[in-house]
């Protein structure tokens, strides 16, 4: 199973993002139980537990993005200060995500990025 940062895919973001809402609406009407919470689990669960580990276990640039703006305040009136530890800390995760395939230092990199992430979000 991948774990770190997911490989961007500009083709697949898009065809997220442009899947209709007319679509949907469709399958809604015909289907009451399409997009329900918990759905994919009863569907077929043996995928739904991979998604669950992946999606929990990796992260995208639009993660790392939208925790750098949460960090800034995404243009609110916020201590500047929370920002520079913020990113410190993804930095850290990912220069461990690095080291870790080089040597195991890196695990503490990991570690201590998470530390600085979770102290920051407590502030």
């Amino acid at each position: 199973m991948k774990a770190g940062m997911r490989k961007p895919s500009i083709k697949r973001s898009v065809k997220a993002r442009t899947t209709g809402r007319i679509k949907r609406s469709i399958k809604r009407s015909v289907n009451p139980l399409y997009g329900k919470k918990g759905m994919g689990f009863i569907k077929n669960p043996e995928k739904a537990l991979k998604n669950a580990v992946y999606h929990r276990t990796t992260f995208g640039v639009s993660d790392v993005a939208m925790a750098a703006s949460k960090a800034t305040g995404s243009g609110k009136r916020s201590n500047p200060s929370k920002a520079v530890p913020s990113v410190l800390s993804i930095i850290t995760i990912l220069i461990g995500i690095a080291l870790l395939l080089a040597s195991p230092i890196g695990i503490v990199f990991i570690l201590l990025g998470i530390v600085i992430l979770i102290v920051i979000n407590k502030l």
